[in-house]
């Protein structure tokens, strides 16, 4: 007899390869790859050795995984823009022991990230159809609620909130006939990682000398925006309170310098780049920051 388990997870997206303005679904199947549809249009197969990726764009959409023998795995999602959903789904062997009418298992990912979103499920192996089965959910932390699903063979919660602690999925299972012999109540632990801050990276701080001395850095700045092109580039200018900084080097002209040697000598594109005139120094100062995507501008010290 063929048993059924669904587990999910999730992973780190790539921001190289995903079309912007979308969600990732990824589905990984064991042992073998199963048709993989999507509002009734067929995506292709899931992964076997690693998840299969599928871009779409936010909103609720209906999966179908087809499994063999004609049992597809059916669950509304949802896609939220850079979130990836991971769902998993196993199909092992096992030799039912018991007489009763329903055999549950439930799966759920061992680990998620924060803000991510969990689909815990349960399969049901030797079912009756004659007596329906009972499903009631509950999960902790108490103030965890289920975004949907209750009542049904599997649900979704919402990790928001909840990075550095335990979920547990606890689900109790009947059918109003044969309760005492063979309700069954299964707990699964999910935990939530809590994400790394994304935070700006201070590329490189100088006083500024000859303007021919300042484009080596300034090249090397150019460098590294080309080589992370979803990231920003971030100037912040200090202006000098010597007499030479106040003569020659005065902000103002060494904002418009740097911009027009980024633009046009280094063809980085000007949306780009920021530059920002902040407070003064001792001697006119450049500062270089990097800022990837999600990240927040440094604050002028």
């Amino acid at each position: 007899m063929l048993t059924c388990g669904l587990t999910t997870a999730f992973a780190q997206r790539n921001n190289n390869q995903r079309p912007k303005n979308t969600g990732t679904l990824t589905v990984k199947t064991s042992p073998v790859a199963y048709p993989v549809k999507v509002n009734n249009q067929l995506l292709g197969m899931s992964g076997v050795s690693s998840p299969a990726e599928f871009y779409l764009p936010p909103g609720m959409h209906q999966l179908v995984i087809e499994g063999p023998n004609g049992k597809n795995f059916t669950k509304e999602i949802e896609i939220r823009r850079d979130v990836k959903n991971c769902i998993c789904l196993r199909i092992v062997e096992e030799v039912t022991t018991r007489a009763c009418p329903y055999n549950i298992q439930l799966s759920g990912p061992d680990r998620v990230m924060e803000g991510d979103l969990i689909t815990f499920a349960s399969t049901n192996v030797g079912v009756d159809p004659a007596f329906p089965v009972n499903f009631v959910w509950t999960v902790t932390p108490g103030n965890l609620a289920i975004t949907s699903g209750q009542g049904t063979s599997s649900i979704t919660v919402d990790t928001r909130g909840f990075g550095g602690q335990t979920i547990n999925a606890d689900l109790d299972v009947n059918d109003g006939v044969y309760d005492a012999k063979c309700r069954q109540k299964i707990s699964v632990p999910t935990i939530v990682e809590t994400p790394v801050p994304i935070v700006p990276r201070k590329f490189d701080e100088f006083e500024s000398q000859a303007f021919d001395d300042d484009k080596a850095r300034l090249d090397a700045f150019a460098i590294e925006l080309q080589n992370n092109p979803d990231s920003q580039g971030y100037i912040i200018m200090y202006q000098g309170t010597d007499r030479a900084s106040m003569r020659t080097k005065k902000v103002d002209v060494l904002t418009k310098r740097t911009l027009d040697y980024l633009v046009k000598a280094r063809g980085i594109d000007p949306r780009r780049i920021q530059i920002v005139n902040s407070g003064t120094r001792l001697k006119t100062t450049y500062e270089l920051w990097i800022i990837p995507p999600g990240a927040q501008p440094p604050v002028p010290q």
